[in-house]
C-alpha cells in the first residue's frame, strides 16, 4: 500500500486502497513526468541535468527518495516546475504527454480542453483578457490553415500545487489535504454550510497522483461549453509510459470530438483496443449554468479486432472535415503555381457519435437511427435530420459495406428499401406541398406498433414502379426481419437517407462551418 516511510521514502503502489481510476491514470501522467526529465537530462550538456531526488518506476509502483528534509521543499517545487510548464506563447505545457514539444496549435486545442474538466474554475489559472491565435497547418487533406484561438495564461493551480504538501515546518504533510475539482474534476464540497466538515480530503500519497492527473489524462473539446476527459485505466506504469504520448490525436480534427463514446473509440484507434477507458462529459446544466458538471460517465474496456475494425471503416466513411467559407475575390488562377493555405474550419458528424455509442455497448452499430429524425440538435437548435442528409455519401459508404453488418438479412433489407424509395421517387407517390421524402419519414417516424410500420413499408412497394417479382423479393426481406419494428424503422430511416442524394455536401457543409 501507499506509505511514507521514516528515511522520506514515498513508495506510490498502482493498486492501493483507495486508488481509483483518476489516481491510477495520475500516478502513470507522474511516472511519464519522470521520464521525460530524464530524458531531458539525458539529451542535456556536460554538465547534464541533476534531478534533485532519486526514483524508481516499477510496472506497479514509484519509489520516490527524497532528500533531507531541508531539501524536500526544493526537490517537489522542481518536479512540479518541470511537470506544469507554460510556453512562450501562454499555453499550458506537459512534457509528460510528449516525447517532443508539439506546436502551438496542438497545445492551445489541449488547454481548451483542461479548461472544460480540470482548470474550468477561475480560481485554478489565470488568463489574459483578449483572445490569441494560432494555427493548425494541415497539408494531408489540402493545404489547409485551421486557426485556434485561445487566451494567454499566466499561472495554473498545478504549477504551485507542491506547497500543500508541505507543512509550515517545511515538512512533507502529515495531514489529510483538502481537494477540489481542479486535481479532481466533479469534486466539491457536500454543503457549503459545513465546508471544512463535508470537503473532500485525501492523504498525500493520494493527493500527489492527482496533481499528476492533468498529465496522464486527455482533455479534449466537444464545442465551447462541453468537454470530455478521458481516463486511461493503467494497469503497468512501464506500459503506460511508452503508450502516453500515442494517446495523443495525430491530426487538427482528432483535437475535437463528438461525445464520449467517440472519444474512448478514436483512442483505441491510437493505443490499442485492449487498453479500456472511462470517459466523463462536463457541461453547463439548467441548475448551473455558471459551471461544467458531470453529467455522463461512458466505460469501455477491452474490445475485439472486429469491433474495432468496423469503426475504423465507420471513421473512414463519417470523418471529421475541414470546410471553408467563400470568400469573394479570393480564388486563385488555375495556373498559379503558388502555394497557399486557405483558411478552414473542422466540422464533424452527427451520425458518427451514435454509432460509436453503439459499438461502446456493442449493440447494432444503426440502433437509435430514427432518433436523428426527430430530435433537435441542441447546439445549433435545428433538427439532426437536416445534417444528416449531408452525410449521405458516407451513409452510402456504410451501408454498402457487407462487413458492417452481422445479419446478411438486415442487408438485404436495406437494399430492399432503398430500390424501392428509388422506385418511387420517378413515380406518383406525393402529396401536394410535400416531397416525397419528407412524407416517408414522417410516416416511418410517427409508427408505434408493429403493423403500423409494415403498412406503410406494404404501402411503399405497392406504389413504387417496380415488377411483381421485384416486390415479392421485398416483401420476403421484411417478412425474415420479425416484429422487432424498431429495428425495422431503425434500417427502413438509414435506407430512406442514404439512398440517392439531392444535395451538395461540400457547399452545404460550408454554410454551417
Amino acid at each position: 500500500m501507499n506509505q511514507i516511510t521514516e528515511a522520506k521514502t514515498i513508495r506510490l503502489e498502482l493498486f492501493a486502497p483507495g486508488m481509483t481510476p483518476l489516481h491510477r491514470a495520475g500516478l502513470g501522467g507522474l511516472a511519464c513526468t519522470l521520464h521525460a526529465r530524464q530524458r531531458v537530462r539525458d539529451a542535456g550538456s556536460a554538465s547534464r541535468l541533476e534531478l534533485p531526488f532519486q526514483f524508481k518506476v516499477n510496472s506497479d509502483s514509484i519509489v520516490l527518495h527524497l532528500p533531507e528534509s531541508a531539501q524536500v521543499r526544493g526537490m517537489l517545487r522542481t518536479l512540479f516546475e518541470f511537470g506544469f510548464q507554460i510556453n512562450a506563447d501562454g499555453l499550458i505545457y506537459l512534457p509528460g504527454q510528449f516525447q517532443t514539444p508539439p506546436d502551438s496549435a496542438v497545445l492551445a486545442d489541449l488547454q481548451a480542453g483542461s479548461l472544460l474538466t480540470f482548470l474550468q474554475h477561475g480560481s485554478s489559472r489565470k488568463l489574459a483578457k483578449n483572445e490569441s491565435q494560432v494555427s493548425h497547418f494541415d497539408s494531408e487533406n489540402g493545404d489547409w490553415e485551421i486557426p485556434v484561438t485561445f487566451r494567454k495564461c499566466s499561472w495554473f493551480k498545478h504549477q504551485t500545487g507542491w506547497k500543500t504538501l508541505i507543512d509550515s515546518q517545511g515538512e512533507l504533510q502529515n495531514q489529510a489535504v483538502r481537494i477540489d475539482g481542479a486535481i479532481y474534476p466533479g469534486a466539491s464540497v457536500r454543503h457549503f454550510a459545513y465546508k471544512h466538515q463535508t470537503a473532500i480530503k485525501e492523504p498525500l500519497e493520494r493527493v500527489l497522483p492527482l496533481y499528476f492527473a492533468l498529465v496522464g489524462c486527455l482533455s479534449l473539446p466537444v464545442n465551447r461549453g462541453v468537454g470530455v476527459l478521458l481516463i486511461p485505466e493503467v494497469k503497468d506504469l512501464r506500459e503506460f509510459i511508452r503508450l502516453r504520448h500515442s494517446l495523443n490525436p495525430q491530426h487538427a480534427p482528432g483535437y475535437r470530438v463528438t461525445n464520449a463514446a467517440d472519444a474512448i473509440l478514436q483512442a483505441k484507434l491510437r493505443v490499442g483496443a485492449r487498453l479500456g477507458f472511462s470517459a466523463v462529459t462536463f457541461q453547463p446544466t439548467s441548475w448551473a449554468r455558471q459551471q461544467k458538471s458531470r453529467v455522463k460517465t461512458c466505460e469501455v474496456g477491452a474490445l475485439d479486432d472486429s469491433t474495432m475494425d468496423r469503426f475504423r471503416r465507420i471513421y473512414a466513411a463519417l470523418p471529421p472535415r475541414i470546410v471553408s467559407r467563400p470568400e469573394s475575390g479570393s480564388a486563385l488562377s488555375v495556373s498559379s503555381r503558388i502555394r497557399t493555405f486557405q483558411t478552414g474550419y473542422r466540422v464533424d458528424s452527427v451520425v458518427r457519435p451514435l454509432i460509436a455509442e453503439n459499438l461502446a455497448v456493442l449493440a447494432p452499430w444503426y440502433s437509435g437511427f430514427s432518433s436523428l429524425m426527430s430530435r433537435i440538435n441542441p447546439v445549433t437548435g435545428a433538427p439532426f435530420r437536416d445534417q444528416v442528409l449531408f452525410e449521405r455519401r458516407g451513409l452510402r459508404q456504410l451501408v454498402s459495406d457487407q462487413g458492417l453488418w452481422e445479419q446478411v438479412e438486415e442487408w438485404n433489407f436495406v437494399k430492399a428499401i432503398q430500390g424501392a424509395v428509388t422506385q418511387s421517387r420517378t413515380g406518383n407517390f406525393r402529396l401536394r406541398g410535400m416531397r416525397f421524402d419528407d412524407q416517408l419519414r414522417l410516416k416511418l417516424t410517427g409508427v408505434q406498433t408493429v403493423g403500423q410500420l409494415r403498412s406503410v413499408l406494404t404501402d411503399l412497394f405497392d406504389r413504387s414502379q417496380a415488377g411483381p417479382a421485384q416486390r415479392l423479393g421485398w416483401y420476403r426481406s421484411l417478412t425474415v426481419l420479425g416484429d422487432d419494428w424498431q429495428r425495422i424503422r431503425d434500417l427502413s430511416l438509414l435506407a430512406l437517407v442514404s439512398s440517392g442524394s439531392r444535395f451538395s455536401e461540400g457547399h452545404s457543409l460550408r454554410k454551417t462551418a
